[in-house]
């Protein structure tokens, strides 16, 4: 199953020790193994469920050779080997599972990596290179994703699952009664990129969040 979570802030230095606690509220999501790093503008954590390559060559955050760019997601690239043997046949991989890609791809072609990837995935993309990071959702929304903006204090927390958001104490739990309504009453569901939290909100099938300085 995997998950990934995290909080940015460019104006402060995010506290390490808060996404810890928000890594461990998902920990169940990936009992192999789970890390959480932090550079300049923001901390992020993971747990892995180990599918693909059982070894420890595929934990996360993928990371460039020169440290700038850190890629940690949950999911998978079903055509990764396809990838490898179209566009990277000098390359030494580390590693024979999937995620590892992901990394050389950006660094290749940017965000248009999106183009050339096929499976179910979230991804979150730090890139010290361009002061920018990336939230990303598969085209059919099969990996969740949810992110809360605070105004305020120029934050962006994210996460695999709602609860783990919410460890961030800056982010108060508030009902989104229109969106209940809209389930209790209209049967609908995901009818948008809203949750039954204010201020709550899903990174939307196949497109991508970006913020940067």
């Amino acid at each position: 199953m995997c998950g990934i979570c995290g909080i940015v802030n460019f104006h402060k230095k995010v506290d390490l020790d808060l996404v810890k606690k928000m890594n461990d509220r998902i920990s169940y999501r990936g009992p192999n193994h789970k890390s959480v790093w932090s550079n300049s503008f923001c901390a992020a954590g993971s747990v892995r469920l180990s599918i693909i390559d059982l070894s420890s060559k595929s934990n996360q955050p993928f990371v460039s050779s020169d440290k700038k760019i850190k890629i940690i997601y949950n999911g998978e690239i079903y055509n990764f080997k396809e990838i490898k043997v179209t566009y990277f046949t000098n390359t030494e991989f580390k590693s024979l599972g999937d995620g590892e890609v992901l990394l050389y791809l950006y660094q290749e072609y940017g965000i248009d990596f999106l183009k050339k990837i096929k499976g179910m995935f979230s991804i979150f993309i730090s890139d010290e290179k361009k002061n920018k990071v990336y939230l990303i959702r598969d085209r059919f929304g099969i990996k969740p994703l949810y992110f809360s903006y605070n105004s305020l204090l120029n934050e962006l927390t994210f996460c695999s699952e709602i609860p783990g958001i919410f460890v961030n104490e800056n982010i108060k739990k508030k009902q989104n009664y229109f969106e209940t309504y809209r389930y209790l009453v209209l049967g609908l569901v995901n009818a948008s990129n809203e949750t039954w939290f204010k201020d709550i909100f899903q990174v939307k099938p196949s497109t991508y969040v970006e913020f940067s300085r």
